[in-house]
């Protein structure tokens, strides 16, 4: 069945449908574009962090006029903020808020770049392939920092599977490449770290292989020196902060080899329920079957963060479609099961060591952490139907295009639009809709007041209220308020 299939669409009127997919691809791209521009991103985690943090690194919203209470505070301090810093100079170049979400937008049309250039995939499949997957689609018009670190990750894992897959030796440029990429993915989203770490490693040993097979030559010795000295480049935040801080991941408090690391905050730890006595990897692969998750006809199925009441079964899980990660499993086994060439082999053992090192991560079925497992799964796919033996027929490559088109189909339908059109309100009218003018009227001049409306303090900020001057202090409780005067 697959086989004829394949046939048919690489049939002469196949060149019909590619134009199609290419127009498709430029429109949902264009669309997207907008509507990261325009709407102001409500997502908790924006207006509790992200955006506060971008405001204080880029100097928007200074310490003497915003000032955090005593979690964010630490937070700001230990936080991976390249995320949050990118951020900050888009909203300080553009003086527009929203333009903290081509952080995350960016990455589509990189990733599609990145594929054509360096795996020969047409950027059109790798746009539809990748806005397909909920999660990318609804983080791509976002200020969440989850996208860009993980396709970061996604291009460290693809530039060590392709060199695994080919003969000859790794070039610098491949190796400065993938120590960028490592290093965007490690200070933007720390759980991480292991997938970069390893990654490194991998491609450390990749290096080493083939020197041997090069007697007398010290490339080798020099890419291994020069990956030896990025790496605390690549983990800056966690060797910063054991500088400051005495733990790496400050400021969440650990415990390493019975000794007790300081911190103000607990590690996160929450699941559902039903899965709380379950092992982290029956837990990642619950969520990519997506159980307890919402009908495929509720708007809120797919949501930039998955959630949903403490007490359902889905309680932040899936998001990666269900059905579509079943099909690229199946073509994925599909493609080994018919060849068994050197490319196809390495990138299945690669991308089965990706699962199990995902599935064993902290939080593994809060997808939204680990979107490199299924942007990987993807781009290998099209990267194996795109290669020159594959590209002769042409049709792997325009199925795997249809097979996006009706996922992101279903996501945009069942999402009722809500990521790919400019729906929503831009920051100026969420500034309206959420603060009260009369009470930022009776803020006197100069005077330091505290506001406590959690997740969205920083609507209440001078930077948004000018020419007033006058400080804020965000509080949790009332405790945070020091005596001063609240204003809601």
């Amino acid at each position: 069945m697959i086989r004829l299939l394949l046939v048919r669409l690489s049939r002469p009127g196949s060149n019909a449908v590619r134009y199609t997919l290419r127009a498709l691809a430029v429109a949902v791209l264009a669309s997207m574009l907008v509507t990261a521009l325009h709407d102001a991103s409500q997502a908790w985690d924006v207006a509790y962090y992200h955006l506060p943090f971008a405001g204080r690194i880029v100097g928007l919203l200074p310490a003497n006029e915003y000032l955090f209470h005593p979690a964010n505070e630490a937070r700001v301090h230990g936080y991976a903020l390249l995320g949050e810093l990118l951020q900050g100079v888009l909203w300080r170049a553009t003086g527009r808020p929203e333009s903290a979400n081509l952080v995350a937008f960016a990455c589509v049309p990189l990733a599609a770049w990145f594929l054509a250039r360096r795996m020969g995939v047409e950027w059109h499949l790798t746009v539809l392939s990748l806005l397909a997957i909920p999660l990318v689609h609804t983080h791509a018009t976002s200020a969440y920092v989850d996208l860009p670190g993980n396709a970061a990750a996604s291009v460290l894992v693809l530039l060590v599977l392709d060199a695994y897959a080919k003969e000859r030796a790794v070039s610098y440029g491949t190796l400065l490449l993938a120590l960028l990429a490592a290093a965007i993915a490690a200070n933007i989203k720390p759980m991480l770290h292991p997938v970069v770490l390893l990654s490194l490693g991998a491609l450390g040993v990749r290096i080493v292989q083939i020197a041997r097979r090069m007697p007398g030559s010290r490339a080798a010795v020099r890419m291994l020196v020069v990956l030896a000295i990025a790496l605390p480049v690549v983990f800056a935040t966690p060797l910063k902060n054991a500088a400051l801080h005495g733990n790496p991941y400050y400021p969440v408090k650990l415990t390493l080899l019975g000794y007790e690391l300081p911190g103000p905050e607990d590690p996160y730890s929450s699941s559902p329920a039903w899965l709380e006595g379950a092992p982290r990897p029956m837990r990642f692969a619950c969520s990519l079957l997506e159980i307890g998750a919402r009908p495929l006809g509720d708007p809120r199925r797919w949501t930039v963060d998955q959630w949903m009441p403490s007490d359902a079964a889905g309680y932040r899980m899936g998001g990666f479609f269900h059905a579509y990660v079943i099909a690229h499993l199946a073509l994925l086994a599909w493609r080994v099961w018919r060849e068994r060439s050197r490319t196809v082999v390495v990138a299945a053992l690669g991308f089965a060591a990706l699962t199990c090192v995902t599935s064993l991560l902290p939080q593994s079925h809060e997808l939204r952490y680990y979107m490199s497992w299924m942007i990987v799964l993807v781009a290998i796919n099209l990267w194996l139907v795109s290669r020159p033996d594959a590209r002769a027929t042409g049709g792997g490559a325009l199925g795997l295009g249809l097979l996006a088109t009706l996922a992101l189909f279903v996501v945009v339908v069942s999402t009722r639009g809500a990521y790919a059109l400019p729906l929503g309100s831009t920051f100026a009218e969420l500034v309206r809709e959420k603060v009260d003018a009369r009470a930022i009227a009776g803020i006197l001049e100069g005077e330091r007041v505290c506001v406590r409306r959690e997740p969205f303090d920083v609507l209440w900020a001078p930077v948004f209220h000018r020419p007033r001057r006058y400080a804020v202090q965000e509080a949790e409780d009332e405790t945070d308020c020091r005596g001063l005067r609240s204003v809601q």
